[in-house]
């Protein structure tokens, strides 16, 4: 009811703006228009054309103030209000010693050109219309920024980005044990069109994906209980962008947020949008214990190897140790010595062989 109310009042200052130009071009033309009635004729015609400018104007404004509400939660539309409000306020403060010189001041004033003389009303409305406009969108801009440095402020990380969460991360689930221990700091966004694909997938006929899809709402759900106001929905949406792994670069990058993800091509990608990537591979990577030539590791032989004698162990990090000599010692939990570590693409590869137990035997890391 409000946006008609706006848009109404939006489209009948076109049509008087357009009627006002009418009128003003043939009281300084009189010849403009060599008809009966031209001035009647030219308003109707110029109102007519003000009229329909402004009925599509107003129509889009609408769509796209209705589209930005709906994207918006409850919380940042009190706190705009507040702003629109404050504008408005300053706006008008400042704008009194105008009030009185534009009516007062420059009212007698008679210009010797009609038709801008006959314009002067019509700066008196549109002059007061613009300048409270443009402190309205200054006040939303300030109190909006005021609000983000006061909740970081509250959480202690002021100055810290938020995280913006993909799909995959959430359903690895290895991320909110970080954000329990504190290793993740700032504000948690969770955008609404990850949830829905976590949905999606939840609702999937094939049970793999729809077995991921609960387990990353059900760890969505529990985050949101432990951490009320450190994780977040985000409302904010780019309908003009279809694939998720795009929307989420444009929200990082809306945001000026951190992206935690596990995908490789959309690391790859926000990295090219200058866009903070966390990958969570990475990180388990680079804290994976770091052993030396010579040092022994307590392994339990899993399985054969590639090669004639040759056992495969995995670390509980999950490294995995080629035991050169372990072929006959598989099932068996046995000692071995480092011999060789080769980092690849994947990930670290320990090469080790089987070593005695020598009495007073140091502490084995597993």
């Amino acid at each position: 009811m409000v946006f008609q109310f706006l848009r109404f009042l939006l489209v009948i200052t076109g049509t008087i703006v357009g009627v006002t130009l009418a009128y003003g071009i043939t009281s300084q033309y009189e010849n403009f228009l060599d008809t009966e009635n031209a001035e009647l004729k030219l308003a109707a015609l110029l109102g007519c054309i003000g009229y329909l400018l402004c009925s599509m104007a107003g129509r889009e404004l609408q769509d796209w103030l209705e589209s930005k509400i709906e994207n918006t939660n409850s919380y940042d539309l009190a706190w705009g209000a507040v702003g629109l409000l404050m504008g408005l306020v300053a706006a008008n403060l400042l704008f009194i010693p105008l009030y009185f010189l534009m009516y007062r001041g420059f009212g007698d004033v008679h210009l010797s050109n009609k038709f801008f003389q006959s314009l002067v009303p019509l700066f008196h409305l549109v002059i007061p219309f613009f300048f409270n406009l443009l402190f309205a969108f200054l006040g939303i801009r300030i109190v909006g920024r005021y609000r983000s440095s006061q909740e970081r402020m509250v959480d202690g990380n002021l100055g810290v980005p938020p995280k913006v969460i993909d799909t995959s991360a959430i359903i690895d689930g290895r991320f909110a044990d970080l954000l329990r221990i504190g290793f993740i700091e700032g504000q948690v966004m969770i955008p609404r069109f990850v949830v829905n694909e976590l949905q999606f997938l939840a609702d999937s006929a094939d049970g793999t994906k729809r077995g991921k899809g609960r387990q990353g709402l059900d760890l969505l759900n529990k985050l949101t209980r432990e951490f009320p106001d450190h994780v977040i929905l985000s409302n904010q949406d780019f309908p003009e962008v279809q694939e998720v792994d795009a929307k989420l670069v444009q929200h990082a990058k809306a945001n000026g947020a951190t992206l935690i993800t596990q995908d490789f091509n959309l690391k790859r990608v926000a990295e090219l949008e200058k866009i903070k990537v966390l990958n969570l591979n990475d990180l388990m990577n680079a804290l994976k214990p770091i052993f030396m030539s010579g040092e022994e590791i307590e392994v339990q032989v899993i399985k054969p190897g590639k090669e004639q004698g040759q056992g495969v162990g995995f670390l509980t990090d999950g490294t995995m140790i080629v035991i050169e000599d372990g072929g006959n010692s598989i099932g068996k939990k046995v000692t071995t010595t480092v011999t060789n570590i080769l980092q690849t693409t994947a990930g670290r590869m320990i090469f080790a062989r089987i070593h005695p137990l020598p009495p007073g035997q140091p502490t084995k890391r597993k």
